[in-house]
């Protein structure tokens, strides 16, 4: 399994960064990552999402969906049995006015062991970013 995880402290509530973060049609405004993503955002509901990156839409299903706590999707290329990424976002209430934001995502499936560290890298970086601006965009109050 490949894999990659980021985090970043928050200085708001939990409850503030779920919803800049379950806030989907402003996605294209900052997200560097998801461009968009649109459909019931229910556990077991297929969503549609726009990867940047990549340049691609993918069809993923909602895995979790914890209000002001955890949503977690997993899409695949084919087949789980051949690639399957599980991309995560994590909230850790520190504080009524702090919250840590986890996020990433696991690769699983016969292709993934192809995946080279680089591009294990350079996706770390793009997550990394994202946390910046959706700190900042959070912290300076633009929504």
């Amino acid at each position: 399994m490949k894999e990659y995880h980021t985090s970043i402290i928050i200085n708001t509530s939990a409850l503030n960064v779920w919803k800049e973060l379950t806030n989907y049609k402003k996605y294209p405004e900052w997200n560097p990552i998801v461009g968009a993503l649109e459909g019931e955002m229910k556990e077991g509901f297929q969503i549609s999402t726009y990867i940047v990156p990549l340049g691609k839409t993918y069809h993923p299903t909602i895995l979790s969906y914890k209000e002001n706590r955890e949503l977690v999707w997993k899409g695949n290329q084919l087949a789980d049995f051949l690639m399957a990424g599980k991309h995560y976002y994590q909230l850790e209430i520190i504080s009524e006015y702090q919250t840590k934001l986890l996020h990433g995502e696991y690769f699983t499936g016969l292709f993934s062991y192809f995946i080279p560290a680089s591009m294990l890298a350079k996706m770390k970086i793009a997550f990394e970013q994202h946390n910046i601006i959706l700190k900042q965009r959070i912290e300076n109050g633009k929504k």
